[in-house]
């Protein structure tokens, strides 16, 4: 695909030769291709994106090191190359200023890098302590069921203070958080109703308010309340505190979304950024002779398959298609969910013998192909099991 693009933007290359924004913008095209994938964060005002950036930068993880999260980058900076867009909650209005904007055709049909995220995911429910829990339920459901959320790849549930401040817990945050929880819970639970009454110079013991309010700027009223639960339950030192404030944040979900929809598919991804970049020039500035070039480019975009296994893939997970159980997990898997790799895609160990995939591709290209070709199976189904059969019959040509 890479090299296909690259050739697209030499002929533009040599179309817009005499124009020096032109080709400064061609070649910048051509030198994103080897770049690291651009990941934004977009949202309204307070809806935690630097917040929620923080929490992924520097993770300890392989899967992200080939990132740049750009945080709410204007029209005239880095385009990105896909997208978290956040929102404070599921409402109608924020979600329809969230869809992503419609473009040309192109940029339409391959609308498969944004993903969603309920980022203030703690409020949800006043801020019970289930409140996760709920959020998590809701966004599944909105995925399903909400036709403003087909666009996106998933719709995740974030508490992005609670994960930046599960991830950066110091020694002395953890010491203050266990001598909290060590004050009978009689005694402690109407301080931690909210923040006015966990900064009240009444409150038990001789923790500075001053100390206190710096533990709700952290973690919010709600991760103090969870941390204090957490203690109490088992979580006896920093490390493990830590790591189930992070889980229970749902950062991980979002993490393992960025890493199997973007990070695995930058190839695809960086190549769509610089087609509707060529896209946006060669309608902007025509030229003779052009014509011949978006004829080319219409033909990329038509033979792009990683573009339908994302939709796919987004289409099955959110309930979107008949298939469902089995089918539905291999199918996701054949489509790359779990990686591109001619083994992950069969559920084979990486080091598995060539003759083993092979062997495993063609049965499960003859399988799909008898459920792309059943004539009791309504078209929906039909389409998506071409899709699948389309992937299977890539996975075998690597051994041609």
């Amino acid at each position: 695909m890479t090299q296909d693009v690259r050739d697209l933007l030499h002929a533009a290359a040599g179309l817009y030769r005499d124009d020096p924004r032109a080709s400064a913008l061609l070649h910048d095209c051509l030198d994103r291709l080897e770049q690291p994938l651009r990941v934004a964060f977009t949202g309204a005002p307070s809806s935690g994106k630097t917040t929620l950036a923080a929490a992924l930068g520097g993770w300890p993880t392989r899967a992200l090191r080939d990132l740049v999260l750009l945080d709410d980058p204007g029209p005239g900076d880095d385009v990105p190359d896909a997208t978290v867009r956040l929102v404070r909650h599921l409402e109608p209005d924020e979600l329809a200023a969230a869809h992503p904007p419609g473009g040309s055709a192109f940029a339409r049909q391959s609308a498969v890098n944004s993903v969603l995220v309920l980022s203030r995911a703690d409020e949800v429910g006043a801020g019970r302590i289930d409140a996760l829990l709920t959020a998590k339920q809701l966004a599944r459901r909105a995925w399903r069921e909400d036709p403003l959320c087909t666009g996106f790849l998933g719709v995740i549930a974030v508490a992005g203070q609670l994960a930046y401040g599960g991830r950066s817990l110091r020694d002395d945050e953890f010491d203050l958080l266990a001598a909290f929880a060590a004050v009978p819970r009689e005694e402690l639970e109407r301080h931690v109703l909210s923040v006015d009454s966990f900064t009240d110079p009444a409150f038990p013991g001789p923790i500075p308010v001053e100390t206190r309010r710096s533990l709700v700027v952290r973690f919010g009223m709600f991760g103090v309340r969870l941390a204090l639960t957490l203690i109490r339950t088992g979580c006896d030192d920093r490390v493990k505190l830590s790591a189930e404030l992070v889980r229970r944040s749902g950062l991980g979900e979002l993490r393992d979304t960025l890493s199997g929809c973007f990070v695995a598919r930058a190839e695809a991804l960086r190549a769509r950024t610089a087609i509707i970049r060529l896209e946006s020039l060669l309608a902007a500035q025509p030229r003779p002779g052009g014509d011949r070039l978006v004829s080319r480019v219409e033909r990329f975009a038509a033979a792009a398959h990683d573009f339908r296994e994302l939709r796919l893939i987004a289409d099955i997970r959110g309930g979107r298609t008949a298939l469902s159980g089995e089918p539905a997990e291999e199918a996701v898997r054949l489509l790359g969910a779990q990686g591109t790799a001619p083994a992950d895609r069969l559920a084979l160990e990486p080091d598995a013998d060539p003759n083993e995939i092979y062997e495993a591709g063609l049965d499960a290209l003859r399988r799909w192909r008898h459920e792309a070709e059943r004539p009791d199976r309504p078209h929906a189904e039909r389409a998506a099991a071409h899709v699948v059969v389309r992937s299977a019959e890539g996975l075998l040509s690597l051994f041609a």
